[in-house]
């Protein structure tokens, strides 16, 4: 595998950590209408049925005369693929006091043994037709939702019976096996320890802030210490025969199958074979029984309204500086309609008017915020919330209030312009559109989860088509008036609520949250100024580039072409997704480049985009771009600087112009350095309250004798970092390097051609070749140790993280990194097997095979291990026991099959893949041998032999070779 420098991507990912909290919660329905009939009993009705708002038509709903239901969608993409879910409509709200965590640990349980699957078989069942455990093999819990997810590599018959006979035993014929349960007690004490971040102990408050009067905030799907650690059988049984029932089930499947032949199996039942498994019937939904008794949703408490506002403040030392402004109106959920749509759109329109002022603040990088994010939603089916969640700059907060509750403001009293309207409807309007053109290709998986989360929500899944009559028909209802007024309408509803999360103690909180906000209401607002409209500026580049070289790889089914100026062009149409092209421009050496400070390659991913062009700074290219699929941002990898994009066939052109803009003029601007520099230590801290995150980042530069190109850049490295850094970086690499583009999707070969010669192939000549900066690519690993080295985290005190790591050498030769490969699965199986089954150590332990071709003889295995704090040392010896039994050849025929079929059906559908293709052929005229890569993956893989990975275990994986890293809280002490 590829050596991954993890930090690069890191930034904008835990950036949205935060907003991403609040939105990942199944009970929240969004600012859809929803319908009520979850609110009081048992069922849950598909709303089309009487919203008058028609479901897709390729989707066969049903309902057995238990009650349950079914939802089956035919869809072919990826081909011979398929989705089943078996969804609940009661999650960890309905917990008594005594079963507080167990709706959760049920869904555990399914994995740990039923009536005709014996504790531990199921999963190596399924990993023995291709499903991995994770990835492919699922479950989930929410406050109002639990449900159970497989993802068929195949729709042969015995695959697809044996997801419906894993389904069918899910619902009924759980064992509960009381020494099971107590097995699983430690797994389940590893997630509420992964869980317990500072965003999740936030939120729990921040819930009670909100809804004191329910039990919301007592009923976080992870339950409690006290009822993990002691709940006995009988409790679980209680809520499983309580909830369970067909009344409130839907089951989905979606895939390239036969809707009359899975309707078939779900009623009636079917035979089935399964090699060692006592079981040759399996009986249909319909047996289910359906209990008269079966409890209704429990009362879970009541909101009144505010009569003033209510302040509220949150301290925890690794969270984010967090602010939110919310306005609450008690009430169930809408019911769903036509009309009921287009309120709704007015909302979020209006919303995203305010939130796109925010942006252009934050966009300035002189923001107090660095990021704000505006939602109406239905809370747990008991009150409308119009939001605000923004977080801010370290020290900030009470700037970042102002500026919040001051543009709320401004919005209600002065309102909108058209031009806002306008840029707001372009982008729906492009959304929906897009959405037409690519309904064909739609996925199997995401169509499975939008039909249980639209019945869940009480809407429907509609066929793209119709959303875009719907908006047709609406457009004359989408009007300035009607969207001030219905901003005003749900933000003037209710006083504020406000509550403020922060890493600092703040003297009397609540007091000092009141009166930042006391003062900013006196504070005047002014309308807002009207920008001018400018055009893109970057439309010629000079005359189109001549096309001097052509060429088809046949067996790979691409083209490549070499135009004039040197510039290199890969062209692959596929049908694989309708109305989407994807584009990879590679260029330089990225990381590889002599770093003029340290970490600057790192940097430099984070910020370039932030400085726009020329002749536009970033704020005014977004309003330029609105309503357009056009994206950009350099990507510093390994070896190449990149811009990647994904585009439509209607904005291939402009997309092109833009990626061509910034070659020949960035704007090196420094308001994205400025927003990265504002963010960079709350990012750092919360990388510090996770393990993982320290293992991610810190560890990696151990790993690399602290070469600082990997991990998070440290304070010093990002003060000391400026454009100029910037430019030596990238600015020669940009103007002349050797530039490669790689194009797949739905396009034609002769548009691709013409587009790229106006283009990339009209800039000035590139140059033939690039430095190989061979001293860049020498990477050196750290000396074996016996006793961990200590790296201290912000976690719990009872929380610690055990790390091996195996030098293997590198990539260079795909045969043997293809064998290192299935070693690490065969490693992850015992792995799971061992600390997660057996010794209920962990949640799920990390095995990761991480080797480059980019870096001669570096690479690594790492088992990482996230456990309680008194068993870390434990861990080692047991991670040193299993890399023995491998090398003395404690490795079945059994387990090379378990790890070897979902590697090769990952790769099977990887072929249906625009994102794997451009991945797989960017670079290929640069690098030709890395296509022989591909067309050699599958038959390694199947060469790999039992003899082989103990061979390599026995030369790789012994305890003398180690480098041990233990993450530790700082109440441990002796940190490095």
């Amino acid at each position: 595998m590829k050596t991954v420098n993890a930090a690069k991507g890191l930034f904008a990912g835990i950036l949205l950590l935060a907003l991403a909290a609040c939105a990942d919660d199944p009970a929240h329905t969004g600012d859809v209408p929803a319908g009520d009939a979850a609110a009081g009993g048992i069922e849950t009705e598909f709303a089309h049925l009487t919203s008058g708002i028609p479901a897709d038509p390729g989707i066969r709903f049903g309902q057995l005369d238990n009650g349950m239901r079914y939802a089956i969608m035919p869809n072919s993409t990826p081909s011979g693929t398929a989705a089943l879910r078996l969804v609940f409509n009661v999650g960890s709200l309905a917990e008594a006091e005594h079963q507080r965590g167990l709706a959760h640990f049920i869904e555990h349980m399914a994995f740990n043994g039923t009536t005709n699957v014996p504790e531990g078989e199921m999963i190596p069942l399924l990993e023995r037709y291709g499903l991995a455990f994770g990835p492919d093999t699922n479950a989930f819990t929410g406050q109002q939702v639990v449900g159970y997810q497989l993802d068929l590599p195949s729709v042969e018959e015995q695959i697809v019976k044996t997801g419906l006979f894993l389904m069918r035993e899910t619902a009924t014929e759980m064992v509960m096996d009381q020494d099971a349960i107590d097995s699983e007690r430690g797994v389940i004490r590893s997630e509420m320890r992964y869980r317990d971040t500072p965003i999740q102990r936030f939120l729990m408050s921040y819930y009670g802030f909100l809804y004191p009067d329910t039990l919301v905030a007592e009923r976080s799907p992870i339950g409690t210490l006290d009822v993990i650690n002691n709940a006995q059988r009988d409790a679980f049984m209680e809520y499983y025969q309580d909830f369970y029932v067909p009344q409130r089930a839907l089951l989905v499947v979606t895939g390239d199958i036969d809707a009359d032949a899975i309707e078939a199996m779900i009623r009636d039942g079917f035979d089935i074979e399964l090699p060692g498994l006592d079981v040759s019937v399996v009986e249909g939904f319909s047996t289910w029984q359906a209990p008269a008794d079966a409890p209704a949703h429990p009362d879970i408490g009541t909101v009144s309204a505010a009569d003033a506002p209510r302040f509220g403040y949150f301290h925890d030392p690794e969270v984010f500086t967090l602010i939110t402004y919310d306005v609450i109106v008690p009430g169930g959920p809408r019911p769903d309609s036509a009309q009921a749509r287009v309120e709704s759109t007015l909302r979020q329109l209006g919303n995203a008017i305010v939130q796109r002022r925010l942006q252009s603040q934050i966009n300035s990088g002189l923001s107090p915020l660095v990021q704000a994010n505006f939602s109406y939603t239905n809370d747990f089916d008991l009150a409308h919330r119009a939001g605000v969640f923004a977080v801010s700059s370290l020290e900030r907060w009470r700037e970042g209030l102002a500026v919040v509750e001051q543009e709320v403001r401004r919005a209600l009293e002065h309102g909108f312009s058209q031009a806002e309207l306008d840029e707001q409807m372009s982008n729906l309007r492009t959304s929906v559109r897009n959405s037409v053109n690519a309904a064909r290709t739609r996925r199997t998986p995401e169509l499975a989860d939008g039909i249980w989360q639209g019945w869940l929500g009480g809407s429907t899944l509609n066929h793209p088509s119709w959303k875009a009559e719907w908006l047709a028909a609406s457009e004359d209802q989408l009007t300035l008036e009607n969207v001030e007024a219905a901003f005003r309408a749900i933000w003037a509803a209710a006083p504020a609520q406000i509550y403020v999360a922060v890493n600092e103690p703040v003297e009397d909180g609540e007091a000092a949250v009141r009166e930042a906000w006391s003062e900013s209401k006196s504070t005047p607002v002014d309308p807002m100024d009207e920008v001018d409209a400018n055009e893109f500026a970057y439309t010629d580049f000079g005359p189109a580039g001549e096309v001097v070289a052509t060429s088809y790889v046949e067996d790979l089914d691409f083209h490549q072409i070499e135009f004039a100026n040197g510039v290199r062009l890969n062209v692959k149409q596929t049908d694989f997704e309708d109305n989407i092209i994807r584009i990879r421009a590679e260029f330089g050496a990225g990381d590889l480049t002599p770093q003029p400070t340290p970490a600057a390659g790192t940097i430099l991913g984070a910020v370039f985009g932030g400085g726009g062009l020329e002749a536009h700074d970033r704020d005014e290219l977004q309003r330029l771009l609105a309503g357009r699929s056009v994206g950009y941002g350099l990507g510093v990898g390994a070896d190449s600087f990149s811009f990647t994009s994904a585009t439509t066939p209607d904005d291939f052109e402009l997309q092109m112009q833009v990626l061509t803009a910034f070659m020949v003029a960035p704007g090196w601007r420094d308001d994205g350095l400025s927003q990265f520099r504002s963010i960079a230590e709350e990012v750092r801290r919360g990388q510090n309250a996770q393990a993982v995150q320290v293992a991610v980042n810190r560890v990696s530069r151990m790993l690399r004798n602290g070469d600082p190109r990997w991990g998070f850049p440290e304070a010093g490295e990002i003060a000391a970092f400026t454009m100029d850094h910037a430019r030596l970086l990238v600015a020669e690499a940009l103007s002349t390097a050797p530039l490669e583009i790689t194009i797949v999707g739905d396009i034609a070969l002769d548009d691709a051609i013409a587009m790229t010669a106006r283009t990339f192939g009209a800039l000035p000549q590139r140059a033939d070749s690039w430095p190989d900066y061979d001293e860049a690519r020498q990477l050196g690993f750290p000396d074996p140790r016996a006793e961990p080295a200590i790296v201290e985290f912000n976690g719990q005190a009872d929380s610690g993280m055990a790390n091996i790591y195996w030098p293997v050498g590198d990539a260079f030769d795909a045969r043997r990194a293809r064998a290192l490969d299935l070693m690490a699965e065969v490693y992850n199986l015992k792995a799971t097997e061992r600390f997660r089954e057996r010794e209920g150590a962990t949640y799920s332990p990390i095995v990761s095979s991480q080797t480059s071709i980019i870096f001669p003889g570096y690479g690594f295995l790492w088992v990482g291990l996230d456990v309680e704090r008194e068993d870390v040392g434990r861990m080692y010896a047991i991670a040193d026991e299993l890399a023995a039994a491998m090398a003395a050849g404690d490795i079945s025929e059994d387990e090379l099959q378990r790890a070897r079929q979902p590697v090769l059906e990952r790769l099977n559908q990887s072929m249906e893949s625009n994102r794997m293709w451009l991945g797989q052929i960017s670079r290929s005229q640069t690098y030709p041998e890395r296509l022989d890569r591909l067309r050699t993956a599958v038959e390694d893989y199947n060469a790999v032999t039992v003899e082989e990975i103990a061979a390599l275990a026995s030369e790789y994986l012994s305890s003398e070779r180690a480098y041990r890293v233990s993450i530790l809280p700082r109440s441990a002490g002796g940190g490095e």
